[in-house]
């Protein structure tokens, strides 16, 4: 039978086989005939926006936008802005996002009073624990609680007492690194990081537990691994990415509830977070939602901070020197020069202070790093009432979004600046008026910067002092290269390649 084609409007693009019953249903025609109008609205929702007063609204379809959004968020921002507009919108599900860009936007974004810190995440990010998942009631204290809570169990004493202990694990799992090999620093140096992370907010002998540390770590980029688009858009959908977020969160509340109640029924009292947290009237299950948050909001930033900042150092010997010199000083100043004590005992015994304020080098060399690296998207939410951004309006309800990479990579601010250069920070310096903002800024500085600080300058001490490493490739090459950072990386951004370190021991 030959081809005919009828005169239904979708005829002029899809020619009907009049011989094939199901696509000159009336189910097909009223199915294609929809897709075609999606299409049409498509490009007249594309080629609608010319009021320069208003928002830019992007065209195309909603959940692609989203897609793009959740999948590869640095790429779909910069593809935008650099289409010429300092501001536009896109829809999530039924939402606004307004992304902003420029000194004005940056302004408002991180001082009006009108944005919503903790509601700006709630829709807008993945990958974070949330004992809700599995039907838990934590309360509803929010942030303003957790960082009090943080305040408290990392008040400067309480951090003075831990250092010898926390310097004690970092050497123990240093030790079974053996005196010379080749590490991938993603996986090792990660690894002190979360340990000193639980050390810090749960108890000794959770921090102890290696197989329940592994467990717990395994858990956790489970959890991290959840935060798909399709977890994100869909919450409700009933896939993969659901079920592993509520068995990741289930089997993390079951094994921190075990060592709480291990520390309630203790006979002794310890000075560990949780006897401090439970002497301070909190219920069991608030103070599993805080450990989870602890370690959501200080492993991944700071392990990221620290195993950056080793690479860097290995491609740029010039600036290892200085950061090793530095940090010799620090031991001649304040530690007993002729004493035989094992390196991480004498690191132990400078105090506080001198880390901070005794580092100039290491800070600039970590600030750079940041600045290259940590270049995630800040999010908020407009909750009072619509606000005006360089003559346009954002309605109350509508989130905001605000790459760093705006102002860390721009070359207004930072000229090169992709190339690894601290002197950009230095005193004296032109340049280190640029924005930075990588610790937060505004009205929501990171409540934990000053910790995460000596976090990543312990373990740079323990690593620069004790080995002389180089880079190398996975075949054991030597290498100079660096790895560009995966900037649509939402939580890590590893590196796009792989990235090892050749070690020898040159220190006890």
């Amino acid at each position: 039978m030959p081809n005919t084609v009828h005169h239904h409007p979708l005829g002029q693009i899809v020619p009907i086989d009049s011989g094939s019953p199901w696509l000159a249903s009336p189910v097909f025609l009223a199915a294609a005939s929809g897709f075609l109008l999606i299409l049409y609205t498509h490009r007249l929702y594309k080629a609608s926006f010319v009021d320069n007063t208003k928002i830019t609204a992007l065209g195309g379809l909603s959940v692609t936008n989203a897609w793009s959004f959740f999948n590869k968020r640095y790429d779909f921002l910069r593809s935008n802005f650099e289409r010429g507009h300092k501001m536009f919108s896109f829809k999530i599900l039924q939402h606004e996002i307004v992304a902003l860009s420029g000194e004005t936007g940056r302004q408002v974004f991180f001082h009006d009073k009108t944005l919503d810190f903790q509601e700006g995440y709630r829709l807008l990010m993945g990958g974070s624990p949330d004992v809700k998942d599995i039907k838990i009631d934590a309360g509803k204290d929010g942030v303003s609680a957790f960082n009090k809570r943080l305040a408290k169990i990392l008040r400067r004493d309480r951090l003075q007492d831990i250092i010898p202990t926390l310097f004690s694990d970092v050497n123990k799992r240093m030790e079974t690194w053996g005196s010379a090999g080749q590490l991938n620093p993603f996986n090792n140096i990660q690894t002190l990081v979360f340990q000193m992370t639980v050390r810090m907010a749960s108890c000794s002998e959770l921090s102890t537990n290696y197989s329940d540390l592994e467990r717990m770590s395994k858990l956790y980029w489970q959890l991290e691994r959840s935060a798909t688009p399709v977890g994100l858009l869909l919450p409700w959908f009933p896939g993969k990415a659901r079920r592993d977020k509520k068995e990741a969160t289930r089997g993390l509340y079951d094994l921190i509830d075990h060592y709480i109640q291990l520390r309630r029924n203790a006979t002794v009292p310890s000075s560990d977070a949780f006897d401090f947290l439970i002497a301070e009237g909190e219920k069991d299950q608030d103070i599993v939602a805080f450990v989870l948050g602890v370690i959501f909001a200080g492993v991944i930033n700071t392990g990221m901070i620290s195993c950056w900042t080793t690479i860097y150092l290995g491609a740029h010997p010039e600036w290892k020197a200085q950061a090793i010199a530095e940090i010799q000083k620090l031991i001649n100043t304040h530690t007993n020069t002729t004493s035989t004590e094992p390196l991480h005992q004498r690191l132990a015994a400078i105090p506080i202070s001198a880390w901070e304020d005794e580092m100039p080098v290491l800070e600039c060399i970590v600030r750079e790093t940041m600045r290259i690296v940590i270049n995630g998207t800040f999010l908020r939410r407009n909750v009072v009432e619509d606000i005006e951004v360089s003559g346009k309006n954002i309605p109350r309800g509508a989130f905001m979004a605000y790459s760093s990479a705006d102002a860390h990579l721009n070359p207004e601010y930072y000229p090169d600046p992709l190339k690894f250069d601290p002197s950009r920070f230095t005193g004296g310096s032109e340049q280190n008026s640029g924005p930075f903002l990588a610790w937060g800024t505004g009205r929501h500085p990171c409540t934990g910067m000053k910790v995460a600080k000596f976090e990543v300058k312990m373990i740079l001490a323990l690593m620069l002092t004790r080995y002389e490493y180089s880079l190398v490739d996975a075949s054991g090459v030597p290498t100079t290269a660096v790895p560009k950072p995966d900037l649509n990386d939402i939580h890590q951004a590893r590196p796009l390649g792989e990235c090892f370190i050749r070690y020898q021991q040159v220190m006890e």
